[in-house]
């Protein structure tokens, strides 16, 4: 009788898997949610050290309580979903293990036939139908074990994938989040004299907004700057960055605008002269609050204008009241 014919197949017997690798990872995980739990705890101890008996009470005690209580809530979930990724993982780890271990006995059962391994996998020469039968039914076992791990692998991914995105908005609610501030000196106090072409005029408002744009800038600081230039520059914020801009001016003094030009046109008497906070709203800032000018203790200054009629001479003008500084509150938006 003609030997049965070779039989060839991939090697259903090896799942090339790493169970003691997913333990390690699993350790790791619970490792991380204890420690995450652990934490918490500390926060809410100490919260309540401090709120149980009203050392802290107010605006900004209710303000923090509530941000306390959303972060550990998300702490809280956090621990747990790292507990649970760490179930997830043990449990992977003893499936392929016991699997494996199934295979391992279907594959003892064919020692007895002779085979050969290359590249394509396993090929099989039974000698007789009953070997020829004891390959296709150990064949058909393996592909049976297999289809099951694979369909624990796909439920436990799809388990993974939920923890994944859980994790994911975690770290998008408790990212760090910046305000970039930009301090600006535009200097419309300097070379303030008529036919003076030095400091900054009203007609560079487009360059220093887009100084302010060109740097990303959150809030801007500008000192030295006239309130009639003010709109202007918002506006050219706007245009520039398709933001809405919230302006406060505070007026430090009154002061003679005075032109580039000669002669004396396009002056501006008793203009009144500053500081501005210019503030972005975005993703971070809601908008601004109140505001307020802060004085400053330090002496004002004047200029001198030049006599325009024959036999007068040179007219000096006084600030009057100094430096100041603008003080806004900027309204960031809960998380």
């Amino acid at each position: 009788m003609a030997e049965p014919a070779p039989i060839t197949t991939t090697d259903l017997w090896d799942l090339n898997a790493d169970p003691e690798r997913l333990e390690k990872l699993a350790e790791t995980w619970r490792s991380l949610g204890t420690k995450v739990t652990s934490a918490e705890g500390l926060i809410n101890d100490a919260a309540q050290q401090v709120f149980a008996k009203e050392y802290w009470t107010g605006d900004t005690a209710t303000s923090f309580n509530g941000y306390r209580k959303k972060f550990t809530a998300d702490v809280e979930l956090f621990g747990k979903w790292a507990a649970n990724v760490a179930d997830v993982l043990t449990y992977t780890a003893t499936v392929l293990r016991v699997q494996q271990g199934l295979l391992n006995e279907e594959r003892k059962r064919l020692n007895g036939v002779p085979a050969s391994s290359d590249y394509t996998g396993l090929t099989f020469r039974p000698r007789d139908a009953e070997q020829s039968k004891l390959v296709t039914g150990a064949i058909t076992t393996a592909k049976e074990i297999r289809r099951r791990v694979d369909e624990v692998l796909a439920e436990k991914k799809r388990d993974m994938k939920f923890y994944e995105n859980q994790f994911e908005l975690i770290s998008k609610e408790w990212k760090p989040r910046t305000v970039r501030l930009l301090n600006l000196n535009i200097g419309q106090g300097a070379g303030n004299s008529p036919g003076d072409s030095s400091g900054t005029d009203s007609e560079d408002i487009s360059k220093i907004a887009q100084v302010i744009a060109g740097q990303d800038t959150d809030i801007a600081t500008v000192q030295e700057v006239f309130q009639h230039d003010i709109a202007d520059l918002e506006e050219e914020l706007e245009n520039r960055t398709g933001d809405n801009w919230d302006v406060k001016f505070e007026e430090a003094s009154s002061k003679y605008h005075a032109n580039d030009d000669w002669p004396i046109i396009g002056d501006i008497v008793n203009a009144p002269f500053g500081n501005a906070v210019l503030v972005r709203e975005g993703d971070v800032i809601e908008g601004t609050g109140d505001s307020e000018r802060v004085k400053l203790d330090v002496e004002g200054g004047s200029i001198t204008l030049p006599s325009n009629e024959p036999g007068k001479g040179d007219t000096r003008i006084d600030d009057g009241e100094g430096r100041s500084a603008a003080k806004t509150e900027v309204q960031i938006k809960p998380r």
